[in-house]
């Protein structure tokens, strides 16, 4: 089958009910997938080329992901976002994966997607034996790191001594940006030691009940939260964990961050203007410094047994 015919029958298999529109592009809730996705997917082709060359540029100017603007800058914000995630977020990845691993000695752990590296420095900081897969190539990489400058794809091929060797796998932001997701957790379980290792994911909780009660509020007419092209999937803490129950994971804990939504309900519209929204992340620094780290944890994983939270964090088994 010639590959326009492939991607157009590939495409026909994807169906269900239009949830959003933005501009001329659909959001669907895909009978197929089981979460919402773009319809049409983008070609791979063409995602391949936004991540190698514009989407750090992008992000640099402020028009995505300003969690990673932050952490590309120099100086006393970069250093600032570097304490509050090394505080938080990597700390809590690191405490459950070593709650819940069975293995004994030095871990191994690769986290793909990795920027230019920040979590798996914190990592090796703690004891880890820490690798990167990045495919982009517009960053540049400490030569103190073990990162490969590869897709996931290109990385199982070119390493095959890679299977069945790490502890744990984190895919942070990243499950929302592939044109197949199913086939990203394909090939990362292949990579996991067979049921003992541990996947950690991070994506954005989309398409939530604030966000809509939200929408309502302030009459936004098109969702805030949908990027184009490369926030292709849109999951919830229910369909992110049915889609790693359906590929035999098992998972064994997951919590949510800070619900953003409520500056919005309380008057504080980082939409329409973004100057508000480095105001409102500082305020939820703040906040989550101010816990100590068990009653954070508890908070935000009471929090997402009910779908709230910006972010979905969720921990499973191979």
């Amino acid at each position: 089958m010639a590959h326009n015919q492939f991607n157009n029958w590939l495409r026909g298999m994807h169906r269900g009910k239009i949830i959003a529109k933005k501009g001329r592009h659909k959001v669907i809730e895909c009978i197929k997938c089981g979460f919402k996705h773009l319809y049409p997917i983008p070609s791979k082709s063409d995602l391949e080329k936004f991540y190698r060359n514009k989407y750090f540029t992008l992000i640099k100017k402020g028009g995505r992901a300003p969690e990673i603007r932050r952490l590309l800058k120099c100086g006393k914000e970069a250093l600032r976002e570097k304490k509050w995630l090394q505080s938080t977020l990597y700390g809590d990845i690191d405490y459950i994966i070593k709650k819940n691993i069975l293995s004994k000695g030095r871990k191994i752990i690769c986290d793909i997607g990795c920027g230019k590296g920040d979590f798996i420095t914190y990592m090796t900081r703690k004891g880890w034996e820490a690798i990167g897969i990045e495919p982009s190539a517009e960053i540049r990489f400490s030569q103190k790191l073990i990162i490969y400058n590869l897709s996931l794809e290109e990385f199982i091929i070119r390493y095959p001594e890679y299977k069945n060797k790490f502890d744990a796998v984190t895919l942070l932001n990243v499950l929302e940006h592939v044109s197949n997701p199913i086939e990203t957790l394909r090939i990362v379980k292949l990579l996991l030691k067979p049921n003992r290792g541990i996947l950690c994911i991070r994506v954005p909780n989309d398409f939530n009940k604030l966000q809509y009660l939200t929408e309502n509020k302030l009459r936004i007419k098109e969702p805030w939260w949908i990027a184009i092209p490369d926030h292709i999937n849109y999951f919830s803490f229910e369909s992110i964990k049915r889609l790693l129950e359906s590929l035999n994971f098992k998972i064994i804990y997951y919590q949510g961050d800070f619900p953003m939504e409520f500056f919005l309900l309380m008057g504080e519209n980082y939409v329409k203007n973004p100057n508000i929204g480095g105001l409102c992340h500082k305020k939820r620094v703040n906040f989550e410094l101010s816990l100590p780290d068990v009653e954070r944890r508890r908070l935000y994983s009471t929090l997402a047994s009910i779908g709230i939270g910006r972010d979905c964090l969720i921990f499973a088994k191979s």
